[in-house]
């Protein structure tokens, strides 16, 4: 994708430009940045993207979620959108009903059993057979791409939605977890003193035809990052209430946990 097209042309790049360079130019004057600073800067930038780190950067920086804000401000009436992250795979597995985004492996320990439920609707209340995907980190709090013992694509799966709307899958209780610290992004928190931690989460991108696909996340009541999101991505609207059952259920021996989550998708423009 070239400059131009990323954001919207060349007479759009000929009016953003300018106040971007201008700005930047003025925090280096009044900061009187030296050379050996700037040079620094350059540095760390090289770093970022040869670790491939830049969209993570975005995400601590909370730049992300200013973008998400502003991007989705028109979207009455449809859940609450939130980033996407750097930690989401491209052709994840597609699940078949009953729907499980997980197998289990070797040193997964005890964990919690969650059902995830809801029903899928335009903004009218139009029941939607979309398709959801989703993905989240493993019972300890980590992501297939860096837990080793979990199976590839472990947490996570795509699967399409009945015609009433409404879908379940099942998955685990997720922890909150650090956003990776071994690369330059990690040097950063280090520097600024800025903790690494985000609250348990759950990604969902969620399309059906017509409408605009919806990239979000559900978080849960009690954690202790809830407040304090190393990139500032918890919504209210997002935060659903986890339900404890005694018994089994679903082939589960058991306790287990449910937990509900309606999704209203905005009609795409011009549809």
């Amino acid at each position: 994708m070239s400059t131009t097209t990323a954001v919207g042309g060349s007479e759009r790049l000929a009016r953003v430009l300018p106040d971007a360079l201008a700005a930047l130019h003025e925090v280096l004057e009044r900061h009187r940045v030296t050379e050996e600073e700037w040079h620094a800067v350059l540095r760390f930038l090289t770093d970022v993207g040869r670790a491939d780190e830049f969209i993570l950067l975005s995400d601590v920086t909370q730049t992300s979620v200013l973008i998400d804000a502003m991007s989705h401000a028109a979207d009455d009436g449809a859940t609450a959108s939130d980033v996407e992250g750097p930690l989401y795979r491209e052709d994840p597995p597609w699940r078949e009903a009953p729907v499980k985004i997980y197998e289990d492996y070797d040193g997964m320990g005890e964990c919690d059993v969650l059902f995830v439920s809801g029903r899928v609707t335009s903004t009218d209340g139009t029941p939607l057979p979309a398709v959801v995907d989703v993905w989240q980190t493993g019972p300890d709090g980590g992501y297939d791409l860096w837990d080793e013992r979990q199976p590839d694509y472990n947490f996570r799966g795509r699967f399409r939605v009945a015609d009433s709307g409404v879908y379940e899958f099942q998955t685990v209780v997720p922890k909150p977890y650090t956003v990776p610290t071994d690369g330059p992004v990690g040097r950063y928190l280090d520097a600024v003193g800025q903790h690494p931690w985000r609250p348990a989460h759950i990604h969902f991108k969620v399309s059906a035809e017509g409408h605009r696909t919806l990239v979000t996340q559900v978080f849960f009541p009690g954690d202790p990052y809830l407040s304090d999101d190393t990139i500032g991505a918890v919504k209210e609207a997002l935060v659903r209430p986890i339900e404890r059952h005694d018994g089994g259920r679903g082939g589960v021996d058991g306790p287990y946990a449910t937990c509900g989550f309606d999704i209203r998708l905005q009609p795409a423009r011009g549809g």
